[in-house]
């Protein structure tokens, strides 16, 4: 088995000349949003920044919806059915006609 030793010089070392790019403004100019995205890439290869995984809110989403595509029906008297796992769109079984029935709260 072979490791790989990290070279942190290097990243530290790009993170210094981003981070002084950004200090003369050049992030700002119209072709300088690479500074950015890149700056913030090498701080998470370094583990500066950690993210958080997305939760999952399916089984809640899916338990709304079984609720609520029962409770409305189509403007053509058809049946809804949510038209995939974990979303609030609902889609009549007769017209194909797509409704909007729920949304996340920010």
């Amino acid at each position: 088995m072979v490791l790989i030793e990290r070279n942190d010089d290097f990243l530290y070392n790009q993170l210094i000349k981003l981070g002084d790019m950004m200090g003369d403004g050049l992030h700002l100019e119209p072709d300088g949003k690479w500074i950015e995205r890149e700056y913030k890439s090498v701080c998470r290869a370094l583990g500066l920044i950690k993210n958080k995984p997305r939760q999952n809110h399916s089984p809640q989403i899916n338990e709304f919806m079984a609720k609520r595509v029962q409770a409305v029906k189509c403007d053509c008297g058809g049946n809804l059915k949510q038209s995939r796992s974990g979303s609030f769109i609902a889609k009549c079984e007769q017209c194909d006609k797509k409704y909007r029935l729920g949304s996340r709260k920010k």
